[in-house]
């Protein structure tokens, strides 16, 4: 069973640190809807991770909770932040640490 209620407050945590990392678009930034279409992982040919996070994930996420439909049953988003963000993970680090602690919430 998950705790919505952490999951909750990891996903503030996360629009929180991509706001400190000046990368929370918000409506006005939306990726065009064609870039949503993308088969990819982390829609990774057609928006930035960052991108990804806000408009995939943490929208996705906070719908289901809100409409209390299933979550999934594992995630693993720390491998591809650190991937993604290698060579500055010195200033990623704190994302880094809370999609690990998302993940951690998916096991």
């Amino acid at each position: 069973m998950h705790d919505i209620n952490k999951i909750s407050a990891i996903l503030d945590e996360i629009e929180q640190e991509l706001q400190a990392l000046e990368h929370w678009g918000g409506e006005k930034n939306r990726p065009h809807e064609k870039a949503f279409l993308s088969t990819a992982p982390f829609c990774i040919d057609t928006m930035e991770f960052h991108q990804w996070l806000e408009y995939v994930l943490v929208a996705k996420m906070r719908q289901l909770i809100k409409e209390g439909k299933p979550l999934p049953k594992k995630m693993l988003l720390h491998p591809a932040a650190q991937e993604y963000w290698r060579g500055n993970w010195a200033k990623y680090r704190r994302l880094i640490g809370v999609l690990r602690k998302f993940d951690e919430c998916f096991k």
